[in-house]
C-alpha cells in the first residue's frame, strides 16, 4: 500500500504555492485525503459480511475518527441492481486528516489501530478468524482515491 503514497501526497498538494510570508506564519496541517473503498460481496453472503464488518471493523474505524486519525466515514450501498463487473455492493468513504494516515506510513497509524483492535478485541484467535470469514465472503475489493476540489 505504500506505493500509492506518492500518488497522495500530489493529490492533496495546493494548487499554489503559499507566499513566503504565509508560509513563515502558518502552522504546517495535512490536507485531508478521501478513499472509496468498494466491495463486491459473493451472492448470499452480503447479510453474514455486514454483521461482521459492523462487529469488527466499524468499531475500529469509529475508534480512529475519535482519536482524529479519520475525520469522516460514510458506508453507503448502491440503490439500483448492477451486473458483471461494475456491481459492487458496498462502498465506505473515509476520509483521513492527511496522506500519511490515509496509508499508515510513519504517522502513527497503524500503531494506533492495532493498538485500537487489541484494546476492543482481546480474543485474537477469534478476532482474525472473523476478520478472514468476512474476507472470504468479499469476491473483489478496490480502493479509489478521491479527488475532492470544492
Amino acid at each position: 500500500m505504500l506505493s500509492i503514497l506518492p500518488l497522495l501526497l500530489i493529490a492533496s498538494a495546493p494548487e499554489a504555492p503559499p507566499s513566503a510570508t504565509a508560509a513563515a506564519s502558518a502552522v504546517p496541517r495535512a490536507t485531508p485525503v478521501t478513499i472509496e473503498y468498494y466491495y463486491r460481496i459473493r451472492w448470499g453472503g452480503m447479510d453474514e459480511f455486514r454483521a461482521l464488518y459492523a462487529k469488527n471493523h466499524q468499531p475500529i474505524l469509529d475508534e480512529m475518527k475519535r482519536l482524529g486519525f479519520i475525520t469522516r466515514i460514510e458506508t453507503t450501498t448502491p440503490f439500483t441492481h448492477m451486473a458483471g463487473g461494475t456491481r459492487w455492493d458496498l462502498r465506505v468513504t473515509i476520509t483521513y486528516r492527511g496522506a500519511e494516515d490515509a496509508v499508515g506510513d510513519g504517522t502513527g497509524y497503524d500503531a494506533a489501530a492495532e493498538a485500537v483492535g487489541a484494546r476492543l478485541f482481546p480474543d485474537l484467535a477469534k478476532f482474525k478468524a472473523e476478520e478472514a470469514k468476512r474476507f472470504a465472503l468479499v469476491e473483489e475489493h478496490w480502493d479509489v482515491i478521491v479527488n475532492s476540489k470544492e
